[in-house]
């Protein structure tokens, strides 16, 4: 009999340990600045989304011993037909279920390939799942009552984070295909009330015919990619794949012009829309200019993070060369950048990944492209290329950037980066920097072949602040 009383007791643990962790789950879900775990440790909602998953791997893990262990005491004692048909019971089984179905969507490989689906049972058994837990026992009802609190200051903070614009410009880039979308909102005097910081990102909601009047999901985060205060106007660059930005493609036009050769497609103005935001770590992030070296790179659209950064920097040097920027952007073709072209100084360096007049098929093209920016629209775009040489352009491609407009202080090299030379080459500088920022936007792979590269001079004693930019959720 002590057996089972302490069995019994161990079980009931293990549900009520797990319940007395969902009010800290939901508000690792909390996007508002104001969240006190915010506050504490200066990280964004994105950089505390991987410790919202670990703790939902956690909770499951719980949950599922507590419902196991009651499952196999009622077998033991034959019991399960009985219990099985009282409400607690069937409560039990239910909730166990939801977690179950909630847990397996948020698999990566689910979450990647059908964000929508992942989004629309998070958030219906996320609130589902705490009534349930509510009527299940009395015991646990202080925690749902805290959950849901936290869920209700959570809805709350979206609605009062987001601001109405009259209408907004959607211009399809001249590209390859996939193509690009550039949207222009402008600041509206409830916007420029608003503190905005390079590197930071916005949700949309757009009116549409199967979603009047508000596509209410906002599923992705859209870098801002200008600085809006000064100029005048909210810019947005994203790369048409599926789901929100194939929804954004069709309302810039039906017929988008894909060569650079072509004149750009005209823009259309769309009516009201809805902004959240802005959010994002860059509202933490230290004193960059206080730094003797800044490294910005980026791959594709990730220089809509880098860019803005970037022209901050360089408006804060005017009237001082003391500290020095390297930005490096790699890009599939060249007309993949040139919607940045005109900010970039002397001495950045642009990398083309493919041979002049490459082009592939859009099915081909999105599924190696990793925007590193978009939720549920990612797969890889550049490799780390240890052995790549930088080849500059010859007379052929002098000619292409000309026609291009591309400025001739940029170096364009028609290589993949080489970061143990882009490293190395700030480091080994004499006298070699205090300390160096380096910030990188784009797919993972290219995150990790960089991290490695400045981590080889960090264990050598060099002051290095890193940030990656990755919306891993």
């Amino acid at each position: 009999m002590t057996f089972f009383t302490d069995y019994l007791h161990l079980t009931k643990r293990f549900g009520i340990v797990a319940a007395s962790q969902l009010p800290l789950h939901y508000l690792l879900a909390l996007k508002s600045p104001l969240s006190p775990i915010t506050l504490l440790t200066h990280l964004s909602h994105e950089e505390l989304n991987p410790y919202h998953r670990a703790l939902g791997r956690i909770l499951l893990l719980f949950f599922s011993l507590h419902s196991s262990f009651y499952l196999n005491f009622y077998i033991q004692k034959s019991l399960l037909l009985k219990r099985i048909r009282d409400r607690d019971v069937l409560l039990g089984l239910l909730a166990i279920t939801s977690f179950l179905t909630l847990s397996t969507t948020a698999l990566a490989r689910i979450r990647h390939k059908n964000y929508l689906l992942f989004f629309i049972v998070h958030v219906t058994l996320s609130i589902a799942l705490l009534p349930t837990l509510y009527f299940h026992v009395s015991h646990l009802r202080t925690y749902i009552l805290e959950s849901a609190f936290i869920y209700l200051l959570l809805i709350l903070q979206r609605n009062i984070s987001q601001t109405k614009v009259p209408f907004s410009t959607l211009t399809l880039l001249p590209s390859t295909s996939p193509p690009l979308i550039s949207i222009t909102i402008p600041l509206t005097p409830s916007l420029a009330r608003r503190t905005f910081h390079p590197g930071q990102h916005i949700y949309l909601s757009l009116p549409t015919p199967l979603t009047a009047p508000y596509e209410k999901l906002r599923l992705n985060p859209f870098t801002i990619a200008n600085l809006p205060h000064k100029d005048k106007h909210i810019r947005l660059v994203l790369r048409a794949l599926s789901g929100t930005t194939a929804l954004l493609s069709d309302l810039a036009s039906t017929t988008p012009s894909l060569s650079p050769s072509q004149p750009p497609t005209p823009p259309r103005t769309t009516s009201s829309l809805l902004l959240e935001g802005p959010y994002g770590a860059s509202s933490h992030f230290p004193a960059l200019h206080t730094y003797a070296h800044v490294l910005l790179v980026a791959g594709g659209v990730g220089a809509t993070f880098t860019l803005p950064i970037y022209r901050h920097l360089i408006d804060l040097n005017t009237t001082s060369h003391s500290q020095q920027i390297t930005f490096a952007w790699s890009v599939k073709t060249l007309a993949d950048a040139l919607w940045g072209m005109e900010y970039l100084r002397e001495g950045s360096q642009l990398y083309v990944t493919r041979g002049r007049g490459s082009r592939s098929s859009a099915a081909a093209q999105g599924k190696e492209e990793e925007e590193g920016i978009e939720l549920q629209e990612r797969a890889g775009l550049i490799e780390h290329d240890a052995e790549g040489a930088a080849a500059h352009a010859d007379d052929d491609d002098e000619g292409e950037l000309e026609r291009l407009g591309i400025p001739a202080h940029i170096t364009v090299n028609h290589s993949r980066p080489n970061f143990a030379h882009i490293v190395n080459d700030i480091f080994a500088t004499d006298p070699p920097p205090a300390k160096v920022a380096v910030l990188v936007c784009g797919p993972s792979g290219m995150g990790a072949a960089l991290r490695r590269e400045v981590g080889v001079w960090v264990g050598r004693g060099k002051e290095v602040w890193w940030h990656g930019e990755e919306f891993g959720w």
